[in-house]
């Protein structure tokens, strides 16, 4: 079988994926200069002015202040220059001359920018000496020193960033682990967070903090030992539980995290947040109908929060609860937000129910955001389908011209050329796709979209030149492996050389349909028939398809099974009357 674009390459299709639920968010990064990023992202440039005053040199002679200030002017000179591992050494070793923390903190800076977090740790341990009271100084420390994998020497200064916090803010929990979950080296980071918690024994917060920076450093079995510490310091901190069931999923135990989480439920039914919570759990175990329970009763707690009416607007369309998901998505434009989203996917809920003219007429609507130049593609099609094919392609072109990104050009270059297959206009698709390849020479899914419209048009030597050029990029594409070989099977007497093709895709896919329907068609070409009709009952019971209908029915003709042959032809041409090859097939075995 030589399948359809859209199921050769899904990231072209016209039509995307009906449902994108809702991920579950996770906590926000707190904003803290703690954290270290790679290569200095983030870091602004620390060439600012020191400040002024004297740089308390440590040698009081004439020699010692003119070292200091060599030092520096080297290091200010190569840092504008871009030499920053020159700069940071200088620096360094200023840092060394002086007792002015400021030269030891621009020292750290410089290196951090550079990306040097080696070259960084003896500038933030210079500074933190001159400026012990300096906090920042101290989360650098900690934090690089967590990087280096050295948690018991980090433990003792987020201990005392800990308690400044608390003393300012009364929190300081959240702040060690944001900065702590930045770190490259995770086991340390979670290793240096427990020890301060073994320093506060007896305070559930600590184990939840640890836990926390478990889960989002990937240790989910740590994650799930420190929120059951915490839970036996403080049995009622729901966010323990929340933490211990995140991080059972997590750990692979998906039906034990949810368990966890009926069971907190349970103990909690009025607990709104909680519920969500679970009900995203359930998404995210694809447990789309108990997920959609568990929101249903969410909203009638909460009957106008417009983003969980959307949530389940998109699990019943997941659910295929298409009037339910209608009412829901028809409250989020009551609400007037999400408007944009909720039209397109009732444009999508019209358009499964068969009714073109209501889904053109959300699709139209659908003016801004993400989902607007789909569903300027969608409309367009559909009005392919009603015959306005003229207006549906200016729509495309207007949509295509506006487009600068390459591969959404090409998109919009394959929605016409599967609108103009649609419609039978073969020479016009093979127009426009020679058009597109005018513009972006050689690529696979316009390549492959014109061997579809050649071989509508008998031009079989496109279609194998087309083929070709794409195995020429790609030679394990299975896709163009079953087509090239199809196309042989089906149009020429190359059966052998067919056969190698499409063994070569069915080694990749030996579950789709589209391959084990052309290595059926093949077998049958070199007359192997009693293998050929196990491969294409396979297909026929996968699909239904009208091509797979049509050779499995040639086959059974040619076996002499021709009334379950004409009742496979009947009711293909029930469900397409209008295809193209079973008409000849018909026209042949039943004129």
């Amino acid at each position: 079988m030589l399948p359809d674009q859209r199921s050769v390459f899904p990231w072209f299709s016209p039509c995307r994926p009906a449902t994108r639920l809702t991920a579950v968010l996770l906590c926000g990064l707190l904003a803290a200069c703690a954290g270290l990023p790679r290569d200095g992202q983030g870091l602004d440039e620390p060439w600012q002015p020191l400040a002024e005053g004297h740089l308390l040199p440590l040698e009081t002679q004439e020699n010692g202040v003119a070292d200091l200030l060599y030092e520096l002017l080297v290091g200010e000179i190569a840092g504008h220059q871009g030499e920053l591992q020159v700069s940071v050494e200088h620096y360094l070793r200023a840092a060394q001359r002086t007792r002015n923390p400021e030269v030891a903190e621009r020292a750290t800076r410089i290196a951090l920018f550079a990306g040097d977090p080696v070259a960084a740790l003896p500038g933030a341990e210079r500074w933190l000496a001159l400026d012990p009271a300096n906090l920042e100084a101290r989360q650098i420390l900690a934090a690089l020193l967590v990087n280096e994998g050295r948690p018991e020497e980090a433990a003792p200064h987020l201990l005392s960033v800990l308690e400044r916090m608390e003393a300012v803010e009364g929190d300081g929990y959240g702040l060690l682990v944001n900065m702590l979950a930045r770190s490259q080296n995770g086991h340390a980071a979670v290793a240096a967070l427990t020890l301060v918690a073994e320093a506060r024994e007896d305070e559930a917060l600590a184990y939840l903090a640890v836990a926390s920076l478990a889960l989002q450093q990937d240790l989910p079995q740590t994650g799930v030992a420190a929120a059951e510490k915490a839970l036996t310091l403080d049995d009622d901190l729901r966010e323990a539980h929340v933490l211990r069931a995140r991080a059972l999923g997590q750990a692979g135990k998906q039906d034990a995290s949810l368990r966890a989480m009926d069971d907190l439920v349970a103990r909690y039914p009025g607990d709104v947040d909680l519920r969500i919570t679970y009900a995203r759990l359930l998404l995210q175990s694809e447990r789309y109908e108990e997920a959609r329970q568990q929101f249903e009763r969410v909203a009638r707690e909460r009957p106008g929060d417009a983003d969980l009416l959307y949530t389940l607007g998109l699990l019943n369309i997941e659910v295929e609860q298409y009037e339910d998901a209608r009412r829901y998505l028809e409250r989020v434009l009551q609400t007037g937000r999400r408007v944009q989203e909720a039209r397109y996917y009732l444009g999508r809920i019209a358009e499964t129910g068969d009714d073109p003219e209501q889904a053109i007429g959300f699709y139209e609507q659908v003016t801004r955001g993400e989902h607007r130049d789909e569903s300027i593609m969608r409309a367009a099609l559909l009005r392919g389908e009603l015959g306005q094919v003229e207006r549906a392609r200016a729509q495309l072109s207007a949509l295509r011209d506006r487009l600068d990104e390459p591969g959404e050009r090409v998109r919009v270059y394959l929605a016409e050329a599967s609108l103009l297959r649609d419609v039978r206009d073969y020479e016009a698709g093979m127009d426009l796709l020679d058009r597109g390849l005018r513009e972006y020479p050689a690529n696979p899914g316009l390549l492959y979209s014109r061997a579809l419209m050649a071989e509508r048009l008998d031009r079989i030597d496109q279609v194998e030149a087309d083929l070709t050029m794409i195995l020429d990029q790609d030679p394990d594409n299975p896709a163009a492996l079953n087509a090239l070989g199809y196309t042989l099977a089906d149009r020429t007497d190359r059966h052998e050389e067919a056969y190698g093709y499409i063994r070569r895709a069915y080694a990749q896919r030996p579950d789709d349909a589209a391959v084990i329907d052309s290595m059926g068609w093949v077998l049958y070409r070199l007359g192997r028939l009693d293998e050929a009709e196990v491969y294409l009952r396979r297909a026929h019971g996968m699909m239904e398809d009208g091509e797979i209908a049509s050779n499995l029915a040639a086959l059974l003709w040619e076996r002499g099974e021709r009334e379950e042959a004409l009742d496979i032809l009947r009711k293909a041409l029930e469900r397409d009357p209008k295809h193209e090859r079973l008409l000849r097939l018909k026209e042949r075995l039943d004129p």
